[in-house]
């Protein structure tokens, strides 16, 4: 039996590699299905309480916050593309707030009870994911859906 993708979490960093991948969760989402465009803002929900009076992070202002998440979702809402290869799919945008990019990335998949998830890879090389580490190999390591990973095409 083939496997059913009526719910697709895509998430985008909002670089241009990343935004590669937006056009293959479209491709791969049943007729009729949702593509959830993520971006996941890498953020302490709640400072140390010992030094919360010490910070100056604006993201702790749940005005600033609703602000950065409306300018995000805008971004996010120009990504959708105008044409989703004659299928009707349904779009929902979002601004995730977690410490971990993966973590959010893999805690929204479950949330929104997606049935894949697709990601884009910077395609860095061995000791840069080494030194720094890779979000779509941490989600792919961490998730239980299938993930499809897009490797950044070179010009």
């Amino acid at each position: 039996m083939i496997p059913s993708r009526k719910i697709i979490l895509v998430s985008t960093d909002l670089s241009d590699v990343a935004n590669q991948a937006i056009q293959h969760a479209y491709a791969d989402v049943d007729p009729g299905g949702e593509v959830h465009l993520i971006h996941v803002i890498e953020h302490q929900d709640q400072p140390n309480p010992l030094y919360a009076h010490y910070s100056t992070d604006e993201l702790n202002n749940p005005d600033k916050r609703k602000e950065v998440a409306a300018k995000v979702e805008a971004e996010l809402t120009a990504l959708i593309p105008s044409d989703t290869g004659g299928k009707s799919v349904e779009t929902k945008v979002g601004a995730v707030f977690h410490p971990h990019v993966a973590e959010g990335i893999l805690k929204e998949a479950s949330e929104r009870k997606a049935d894949g998830i697709v990601v884009g890879s910077h395609g860095r090389s061995a000791l840069s994911q080494l030194l720094m580490g890779s979000v779509a190999e941490t989600v792919l390591r961490g998730s239980n859906l299938p993930v499809l990973i897009v490797p950044h095409k070179k010009q």
